[in-house]
């Protein structure tokens, strides 16, 4: 396959991305088809699981209103197809010698039982590049072990740093296992795109490790260092820091408010503003002035002064007031916040989008944007609204796809 240059506005040349994801991986799909790629979700006729997942748009299920689709599932097309009966594994193997990538997520070893695995299908297409989102990788004692976002964040390690002190180890909100290896995907992925584009047309297979993945994530704590230099696991500090004292999130007057002192001038600063707001001389006593481990010994102490100043605020005091005095304050934005923030306006982060289903909804446009670049903004599809174009460019007849339908290939 050559290639082919990206249309205007778009990061990403139109390469063919058959998507049979599921929550482990959808991610990956949303991002390169957000920036351009033809992503294909490819879905059994009875649609994506996900589909049936709630909150649904105005409390009422629907095939196409689950808030959760709607969301991962931008800008790509969808087609219908059941990949375990021969009609349809016939049918996707035309479909892959179409495409440019193929991601999945299911359990290690279920594609090759179909005879849909990258051996089987680069045969067809020397330049397919097949990338796999698995719990644990390909190999290894625990390559076949079920998992979940919960396990995956406990068997990267994730958990042991995440809590309080004195509690148990605690998940993260949301999925967040899911992200990594979606993303360390997309990273994959354009590279092996790149290099087969200007090397020699091969394509690749990736190995994606969801926990090998999030391990990648808090390196930042130094958990694997800390272990080889001191024979130590790092222990949770819940919202605070062992490094830098205070930071964490304090109670204010209507919510909370994050904040973090690093340099012995920011201290000078807050003590004082601190001490002229509560007139506690505590504050200023000298033993706490000198570099974050000097006040390592009294982060107890420094905790409940902090909080007895904040809870004298509000948030949106403390903010600006904190900045004034070059303090690094940050309100806890509940999702309230966000629609309304400032900053996000300015940056033009929300944009409106229309469902002929579900009306106008609210999307994050992404990270990325230029003058040159911007994310492509169509709505989630409709669950097989692209099988009559996707699969009459294969050369398939209507009377080819009527026979597919009837047999519940498609």
């Amino acid at each position: 396959m050559s290639f082919q240059a990206p249309a205007d506005g778009v990061l990403l040349p139109p390469y063919r991305i058959l998507d049979l994801t599921g929550p482990e991986g959808v991610f990956c799909g949303k991002l390169l088809a957000d920036y351009g790629a033809e992503v294909i979700k490819v879905e059994p006729p009875a649609g994506d699981p996900a589909r049936q997942r709630p909150p649904f748009i105005g409390d009422e299920p629907g095939l196409e209103r689950s808030s959760y689709f709607l969301f991962y599932n931008t800008n790509k097309r969808s087609v219908t197809v059941d990949i375990e009966s021969p009609e349809g594994q016939d049918l996707f193997k035309k479909l892959a010698a179409s495409a440019d990538v193929i991601i999945e997520s299911f359990s290690v070893g279920y594609m090759k039982y179909l005879g849909l695995d990258f051996d089987s299908l680069k045969t067809n297409n020397p330049g397919l590049i097949m990338a796999s989102i698995t719990p644990f990788g390909q190999t290894g004692p625990w390559k076949d072990y079920k998992s979940t976002d919960l396990i995956s964040l406990a068997a990267s390690g994730f958990m042991q740093i995440t809590g309080d002190p004195d509690g148990p180890p605690l998940r993260q909100g949301n999925e967040q296992s899911h992200f990594p290896g979606s993303q360390h995907a997309v990273t994959a992925i354009m590279g092996a795109l790149l290099y087969r584009d200007l090397q020699d047309g091969q394509g690749q297979y990736i190995d994606v490790s969801m926990q090998e993945a999030m391990i990648t994530y808090y390196t930042d704590a130094h958990p694997a260092l800390a272990w080889m230099q001191r024979g130590e696991n790092v222990t949770r500090v819940g919202t605070n820091s062992t490094l830098v004292i205070p930071l964490g999130a304090y109670p204010s007057k209507d919510g909370w408010i994050s904040a973090g002192i690093i340099t012995p001038r920011e201290w000078e600063n807050l003590s004082n503003w601190m001490y002229e707001v509560t007139g506690n001389e505590e504050i200023l006593n000298d033993d706490y002035k000198g570099g974050n481990q000097d006040r390592a010994p009294y982060n107890d102490i420094i905790t409940a002064l902090v909080i007895d100043f904040t809870t004298r605020f509000t948030s949106e005091e403390l903010f600006h007031q904190g900045q004034e005095r070059n303090l690094v304050f940050i309100p806890v934005n509940t999702v309230s916040d966000l629609l309304n923030d400032p900053q996000l306006e300015a940056s033009n982060f929300w944009f409106d989008l229309d469902h002929a289903e579900v009306g106008t909804l609210k999307y994050p446009l992404g990270v990325f944007d230029s003058d040159e670049v911007t994310p492509v903004t169509k709505p989630a599809p409709y669950l097989g609204q692209d099988n009559d174009a996707i699969y009459g460019d294969l050369g398939l007849g209507e009377s080819e796809l009527a026979a597919l339908r009837t047999g519940g290939a498609i």
